[in-house]
């Protein structure tokens, strides 16, 4: 069901206030299929895939709300996935929550200067061979304190709340998504790249992918869903959270070093 503001008597107005200043964001990889196996050889007998999560969240403008969480627990999904073969992924290692999300409308903006929250995730989608999970640990570790560096550096520093125009507004949000990502996937990269480098027969880094969903509704979530979609890459997914009430669905392909695999992606709002 799309909900705009127009649309809404006084009473569920009131009500829909409410419900959302208890709301909790839940993002999930949920499950993994390998569409082609790197590991199939005449010697190789399949995949071990896995997927580190870190979750991050920042309200634009608000000195000291970045965040970001590795959340661990990693393990294979499988031993010798080979084509076509699914795994679903644990909630420990996949889904995250954000409790107390600060959703915003433009009105919101003006009248009490609250401004639309933005969370998200980063992921990196890994096959396993011989480095030991403390060292992947200890290396997601360090890719969690960069993204909480970025997120200072770009996004708690806006002027949002003294925009005064919608499209205004919409364009500085999915900016600060969108450089946020741009910021974040090559130096998360890089740094698995040159950190398993150094190793004997590491575990094989396939892609990163990047989540962003901004805590609006009404006229102003309608831009920014519009806005966002446009500019996101091929490597991220995300949009506004009150388009429909309902969970979003997506499937996002990693891709690198021999190996495709599809990991479905869910978002839901709850009270």
């Amino acid at each position: 069901m799309h909900v705009t503001r127009r649309s809404l008597t006084l009473p569920l107005v009131l009500l829909l206030a409410l419900v959302a200043a208890a709301c909790t964001v839940q993002v999930g990889a949920t499950e993994l299929t390998v569409v082609q196996a790197q590991e199939d050889g005449f010697l190789q007998n399949g995949d071990e895939p896995y997927v580190a999560v870190i979750k991050w969240r920042v309200i634009p403008g608000t000195a000291g709300s970045a965040s970001a969480e590795f959340i661990g627990n990693l393990q294979e999904l499988g031993s010798g996935m080979d084509d076509g073969d699914s795994a679903s992924i644990p909630a420990a290692m996949g889904t995250v929550d954000f409790p107390d999300i600060q959703f915003s409308t433009f009105e919101d903006l003006l009248l009490q200067g609250l401004v639309p929250e933005l969370v998200g995730t980063v992921m990196v989608v890994m096959e396993s061979d011989l480095t030991p999970w403390g060292t992947i640990n200890n290396l997601m570790n360090d890719v969690e304190d960069a993204l909480e560096t970025e997120l200072v550096n770009q996004v708690e520093p806006l002027t949002i709340a003294q925009l005064t125009d919608p499209q205004q507004v919409a364009d500085a949000l999915t900016t600060a998504a969108a450089n946020v990502e741009a910021a974040v996937t090559p130096g998360v990269w890089d740094s698995i790249l040159l950190f398993l480098g150094s190793l004997g027969n590491p575990d094989d880094p396939i892609a990163v992918g990047f989540t962003v969903w901004v805590a609006s509704y009404g006229a102003l979530g309608d831009l920014i869903e519009s806005s966002l979609v446009g500019v996101l890459p091929p490597n991220a997914t995300g949009g506004v959270w009150w388009q429909d009430l309902g969970a979003k669905s997506e499937t996002m392909t990693f891709s690198g070093d021999g190996a495709i695999y599809e990991v479905d992606i869910t978002a839901t709002l709850s009270p």
